[in-house]
């Protein structure tokens, strides 16, 4: 008999008790862009974790805990609106970056809402390697701008299903 390989990433939805989880996750994640930058009004690494907890409680909002391996590598937190599922918070703990596991969760939240027509995000456009990933996936920059620092730029992107772009 041969055993079902596992997918190396995996996607966990979050429960109300993952609260601090999620919060020392983000912390971690977040923390080497706040020593960048020093977004004081914008870094997530910053948030308390009572912001988690009332994510977390939102009908709208789906928190997805990101597993790479069997180990937490991550988190992404969805909001559905009307018009668009704004993905607010993605992030991968720095020790995990650089292995395909974005790439993978991306796939998979577009595998697993496939009705979603746009999807949309805001990163940092100093950060070019993150441009890129979003671009490489579709994501087109909305020209929208705002300079939350005097190095730091917030910068909105979009990605429009298959079935928008004919």
């Amino acid at each position: 008999m041969v055993a079902a390989k596992q997918k190396p990433v995996q996607l966990i939805l979050a429960q109300k008790n993952d609260a601090q989880l999620i919060h020392q996750l983000k912390k971690e994640a977040f923390m080497p862009l706040y020593e960048i930058y020093r977004d004081t009004d914008s870094n997530p690494a910053l948030d308390p974790v009572d912001k988690v907890v009332c994510q977390l409680a939102q009908e709208e909002t789906d928190y997805w805990l990101i597993s790479y391996e069997g180990r937490m590598a991550g988190g992404v937190r969805l909001v559905h609106k009307r018009d668009a599922n704004l993905i607010s918070p993605l992030f991968i703990l720095p020790k995990e970056q650089n292995k395909g596991i974005a790439t993978c969760v991306m796939k998979q939240l577009f595998d697993m809402y496939p009705d979603v027509l746009c999807w949309r995000l805001i990163t940092i456009k100093e950060e070019k390697r993150n441009c890129h990933f979003y671009e490489k996936l579709g994501f087109r920059n909305t020209l929208s701008a705002e300079e939350r620092t005097l190095h730091m730029t917030l910068i909105g992107y979009e990605r429009y299903s298959q079935e928008r772009e004919g």
